[in-house]
């Protein structure tokens, strides 16, 4: 998709979004894709395929930052992430299953090779982590150790099936875990129970905490 194509995208914002008629085999040709990418030379990211990925993702610049390290503090940062996981994200928003008056329409517009190597560039980003100050981060890690090591990893680099936090924005992180909290709509049900055993001051020294991490 040309630039001119992928700007023009912006409009989308401002119209509703039509139910989505998807090829039921869209997101394993995306995965299969991705696949394919993360054999490929090692996993490397080619300097062809990094720019195929920002020419097909030129969008997401706006508001993730060229490399995936979001221009802005209540935006998550991508780089990265856990490639299937990424992907994961972009189908549920492709399919319904998230919604979002941005995302939605816009990875709807996304045939699956384009899902899997914007998966695959963001993934192969390098974070960039936050300046903390010492005594924060030590109270943070002993409570993320507490209720969020399991899922996430002790290096807070998630997976496949559990987001990446090292590097994140603390504001974005922050504001998830009070969304957790106040869900009432059954989704995201385990992050919302552990997030209401947390204080405020939990939440900020948590977050604090894995904006440090590298």
């Amino acid at each position: 998709m040309s630039r001119p194509g992928l700007l023009a995208l912006s409009f989308v914002f401002l119209l509703p979004v039509a139910p989505l008629e998807a090829s039921d085999t869209a997101p394993d040709e995306a995965r299969a894709r991705l696949r394919t990418y993360l054999a490929a030379d090692g996993g490397r990211l080619t300097d062809e395929l990094a720019s195929a990925a920002r020419d097909r993702g030129y969008f997401c610049v706006r508001c993730h930052g060229e490399t995936g390290v979001s221009r802005m503090p209540l935006v998550p940062n991508l780089a990265g992430q856990n490639a299937y996981y990424l992907l994961e994200q972009i189908e549920r928003f492709a399919s319904g299953e998230r919604n979002d008056h941005i995302m939605t329409p816009l990875a709807r517009q996304l045939a699956p090779d384009d899902r899997a190597l914007l998966a695959f560039y963001y993934a192969s980003q390098r974070p960039r982590p936050h300046a903390i100050e010492a005594t924060l981060k030590e109270r943070g890690e002993a409570r993320y150790r507490q209720v969020c090591v399991a899922c996430h990893g002790s290096d807070a680099r998630g997976g496949e099936r559990y987001a990446r936090l090292a590097s994140q924005h603390p504001e974005y992180l922050r504001r998830r875990l009070y969304q957790f909290q106040a869900r009432t709509d059954g989704e995201g049900s385990v992050m919302t129970g552990i997030a209401r055993t947390l204080s405020d001051e939990d939440i900020s020294v948590i977050a604090a905490y894995l904006a440090s991490l590298p």
